[in-house]
């Protein structure tokens, strides 16, 4: 890149560089003498250097009848850049309160009927992070998208090779249900943990992303997808705060997984092994 093209990246015009730097080189000089070197019209030569001299970049001065100028050194430019950066820095606060863009509303789609709440799942197949939290009420999870498509779920996005966390919701488990088997958790890519007694959550839920999906019952069949960076940050501090109170399979009692039917509290050893 030309010296010409790099004043300009700078700021200055095409023309204003032009003069510029034939006035470096020319040192104290006339008019008629930047016109010739810089090949621009006298006319123009003179409003040119009335914009370069409140820049500080030419100095005019006055020898006898005739007008000279001369070319501030290049270190005129850096303390003129340095002062428009000081001045941005000044003014910026005031141009973002004038911003609205700044404020990103947050996206919220509805999911209606079991196609509709499928549909929730296969999305979360497509984090960039390749990692998701769900909270799992087993007995809702199958009630509202069935077994079969919840079991081929778990396979395929084990064939992707991405993890999971599961928190289990204790009191919706299934028996029955073939991946509540515990040699199938590395299989399925899958940490699994299991809530705290009392802990009834009949919603499925689940964090990925910028994204927070929440997916009914089958009664109320409907289900959403919240993105925002602000609210998924929050809803994962209080999956955190679940996840670590909740009981990996080693130290569940599984005979006696209904805390409300038996008064148990979290204290009972006969529930935590």
């Amino acid at each position: 890149m030309s010296l010409e093209k790099d004043l300009q990246s700078i700021g200055l015009e095409e023309k204003e560089a032009k003069i510029y730097l034939a006035a470096l080189e020319l040192g104290s000089t006339n008019i008629q003498d930047l016109a010739e070197k810089a090949d621009i019209k006298r006319s123009t030569v003179y409003e040119i250097l009335k914009k370069l001299e409140p820049m500080g970049l030419i100095t005019e001065s006055i020898k006898g009848k005739r007008k000279t100028y001369i070319a501030s050194g290049p270190e005129k430019l850096k303390k003129n850049i340095k002062e428009k950066e000081q001045l941005i820095n000044h003014i910026l606060p005031e141009l973002k309160s004038l911003n609205n863009t700044g404020n990103i509303k947050p996206k919220i789609t509805y999911y209606e009927g079991r196609d509709g709440l499928r549909q929730i799942y296969n999305l979360a197949l497509e984090t960039t992070t390749k990692k998701v939290d769900w909270v799992s009420p087993i007995r809702a999870v199958m009630d509202t998208v069935g077994e079969k498509f919840l079991e081929e779920y778990i396979e395929k996005r084990a064939k992707e090779k991405y993890w999971i966390r599961s928190i289990q919701i204790t009191e919706q488990q299934v028996d029955t249900y073939k991946y509540l088997d515990p040699t199938t958790f590395d299989k399925t890519y899958r940490r699994v943990k299991f809530s705290p007694p009392g802990i009834d959550i009949p919603n499925t839920m689940a964090i990925w992303d910028n994204k927070v999906a929440v997916i009914s019952t089958r009664k109320e069949g409907f289900g959403f997808i919240i993105e925002s960076t602000d609210y998924t940050r929050s809803m994962k501090v209080f999956y955190d705060l679940l996840w670590n109170i909740s009981k990996s399979w080693g130290n569940m009692d599984f005979n006696n997984k209904n805390p409300q039917n038996s008064e148990l509290t979290e204290k009972d050893d006969t529930y935590w092994k």
